[in-house]
């Protein structure tokens, strides 16, 4: 199966009371769905870990590159949702949606998906070279040094695209769905959070010169953690 190149990452918040429901029907005909479409390769579901994060829930919806969320079947799957479809975006709070391509990765694809991801939604340092120099970041030193801590199976970053992500459908109406603002998305998948912000993550971010600026640098970071809920992979 093709390495994954794009990533569709969707944050809601589901009400308590509607959580069975959305579960069902994201489980059942949602996944179903959109894994039907050419291109798409998985579909991860996290619920918070705890912390006070924006979202409830995040879904990952992994592509073999952007093209996968821009084919016709897509698109007109997003134009012509089901009642349930729309019964259950319609309860649905706060959506944000964002589009990305590969920018680095670090790691192989776990054999078993991972039960924990963490993420950092955030825009590069400013400047026409303040983005280049965050990737190159990402790819030289940070994700390395991070995989020495312990814990971390897989890093990838991605950037998001602009005329994807803004993309409006018959979905985004009914959902009054935003884009996700920031620009790069980093995800790291975990078999435990328990290194996440102790002093050895901390000295693995920012115990260089160059991490430390760069992390000073990045502006309007969102940090959450994640536990896995769900998980289909489309048939090879």
């Amino acid at each position: 199966m093709p390495e994954p190149q794009a990533v569709t990452a969707v944050w809601v918040n589901v009400p308590e009371e509607h959580l069975e429901e959305f579960r069902q029907w994201h489980n059942c005909e949602h996944s179903t769905d959109r894994l039907e479409g050419p291109g798409y390769v998985a579909l991860h579901r996290y619920m918070r870990a705890g912390g006070d994060g924006r979202h409830n829930c995040l879904n990952l919806f992994e592509g073999e590159s952007p093209a996968a969320f821009d084919s016709p079947y897509y698109l007109k799957s997003r134009n012509n949702p089901t009642p349930w479809t729309r019964k259950c975006m319609a309860f649905l709070k706060d959506t944000e949606r964002s589009v990305g391509r590969l920018a680095a990765s670090m790691g192989e694809r776990p054999r078993y998906d991972a039960p924990f991801l963490y993420t950092v939604h955030v825009d590069p340092p400013e400047g026409p070279e303040g983005e280049a120099e965050a990737l190159a970041w990402y790819r030289e030193e940070h994700f390395g040094r991070l995989f020495q801590v312990g814990g971390l199976l897989r890093a990838r970053v991605f950037v998001r695209d602009e005329r994807l992500s803004n993309e409006t459908t018959e979905e985004t109406r009914i959902q009054d769905m935003s884009p996700g603002a920031r620009r790069l998305l980093a995800l790291y998948e975990m078999v435990t959070l328990e290194p996440v912000g102790g002093p050895a993550w901390i000295e693995a971010s920012t115990g260089t010169p160059r991490s430390a600026g760069m992390v000073k640098r990045l502006r309007r970071p969102v940090r959450e953690r994640w536990w896995l809920d769900f998980a289909k992979w489309k048939r090879a």
